[in-house]
């Protein structure tokens, strides 16, 4: 971790949020010291080895080969190392070939879309080594019934900083929670009225459209994508360099990965404020959750008809604070959203203020989503008809006013050019702050971050 950055944190402009420079340290935390729940995903490879009988060891390979790339591939050991590439270069022509002999070995007839990316990802490999950039490919989304596989260059967060993040995924599709995303993406006209009323008048979609969500459980992952912080989700084609989809962009989540980090960090950091429920509803604020992450991805995307083109921000708003104010929006709406569609009760209210708090541990200065966790907190509490939350269950019911107040004021603000807002955000960012200051004990003793392993 760069010293300097941690003891001289410049400040946004508008808003006032402490900003650090880049991160140079590895691996990459949330926090501090930070305390960490490790779960072990896919016991003795069990589902890899159904999934893949004769091809399973080869997928376990590439992954370790990519885990040594992650380990090679940290600034404090690259830059003044003359074998740096050499080193990389060997991992990556390995992976290569294994990748070819798993796809050699593959003959389920549920995995040929698995076995042609492997063979491309393999000559993507083997042309990076050679010309330091990514040879174009088209990604497929997951597919009902048949195990799905990514391998090449990924991005997970913009302040990470190294040079060769490559990344393995293996992931099955989850039949029954795609089925609640589904039925939320099918509603997408309802979800457009909810945010009508909320926002004041007619709304209209900037994207054309909707990027997909792909409900999975995670198999097996190497690489970037488990160096550090890890990943519940990954966003293509966005974070994958030199890719394009044939249809809508699409979202892949690993439903069994956010349930453990649910029940090892966000619900557990919950109880320490409020009165959770216990484990036995873990199912249900599981699903809940992700009918909420659809709505927010939903949400992204409203905008008052009279707003033209892409809008116009309040001046001064610097890129990081629009990106967290953007994430609030998301989240908010979103959440508004979520609960018109119905069927969602007290377990959505707990899916929110359980992930708020986890949000709230991270470093704010470096994660938007946590600056926008520490705005909404800190707008709710400042409006005596919500001041209980966290504490009280159910605060949804009587706080639904002050939430749409916030995604109004918002929207204003990041695409209506109101700056007479920011004072509003700005007071409500320092209230927030300190409430997270309260919380600084319980964040010590309690894990805010999930570490997995395989096998």
């Amino acid at each position: 971790m760069s010293t300097t950055a941690e003891q001289h944190p410049t400040h946004s402009a508008t808003l006032d949020i402490p900003l650090r420079q880049t991160i140079h340290g590895y691996p990459y935390w949330h926090r501090d010291e930070p305390v960490v729940a490790v779960s072990r995903m896919d016991p003795e490879y069990a589902e890899l080895r159904r999934n893949f009988p004769d091809s399973w060891r080869y997928l376990v390979r590439v992954k370790k080969l990519f885990d040594s790339v992650s380990a090679l591939d940290a600034p404090s050991l690259s830059g003044d190392d003359p074998q740096y590439a050499e080193r990389i270069d060997a991992l990556l022509t390995t992976a290569a070939d294994t990748l070819l002999r798993f796809a050699e070995a593959e003959r389920g007839p549920a995995t040929r879309a698995v076995v042609e990316h492997a063979r491309t990802a393999a000559q993507r490999l083997a042309d990076h080594v050679v010309t330091r950039e990514w040879k174009p490919v088209t990604l497929y989304e997951p597919r009902p019934g048949e195990p799905w596989l990514y391998c090449g260059p990924i991005s997970t967060w913009a302040t990470r900083d190294v040079a060769s993040p490559v990344a393995l995924l293996v992931a099955v599709p989850d039949a029954g929670l795609q089925a609640e995303v589904d039925e939320v993406s099918s509603r997408v006209d309802a979800a457009r009225a909810e945010a009508a009323r909320v926002l004041g008048g007619p709304v209209r979609s900037v994207q054309q459209l909707h990027p997909t969500m792909q409900i999975t459980d995670l198999l097996l992952a190497g690489g970037e994508s488990v160096s550090g912080h890890k990943n519940f989700a990954h966003f293509f084609p966005l974070e994958a360099a030199g890719s394009t989809v044939l249809g809508p962009e699409f979202t892949v989540v690993f439903a069994n990965v956010h349930r453990e980090r649910l029940r090892r960090c966000s619900l557990e950091l919950l109880r320490g404020v409020a009165d959770a429920p216990d484990e036995a509803r873990l199912d249900e604020a599981l699903r809940m959750s992700l009918r909420w992450f659809r709505c927010h991805d939903l949400g992204h995307f409203w905008r008052r008809t009279s707003i033209p083109g892409d809008g116009r921000p309040a001046q001064g708003l610097e890129h990081f604070e629009r990106m967290a104010l953007e994430e609030a929006y998301a989240d908010t709406l979103g959440l508004l959203t979520a609960d018109a569609l119905g069927g969602a009760g007290e377990a959505l209210d707990t899916a929110f203020a359980a992930e708020l708090i986890r949000y709230l541990s991270r470093r704010h200065h470096h994660f938007a989503d946590s600056a926008a966790a520490m705005l909404t907190l800190g707008w709710i509490q400042q409006h005596a008809e919500a001041a209980d939350f966290p504490v009280k269950r159910r605060f949804l019911q009587k706080s639904r006013p002050t939430l749409e107040d916030l995604v109004r004021t918002l929207h204003d603000v990041l695409w209506d050019a109101d700056g007479a807002q920011l004072v509003r955000l700005r007071s409500a960012l320092a209230k927030g702050a300190a409430y997270y200051d309260t919380l600084a004990e319980h964040l010590g003793s309690t894990p805010t971050d999930l570490s997995y392993t395989f096998g």
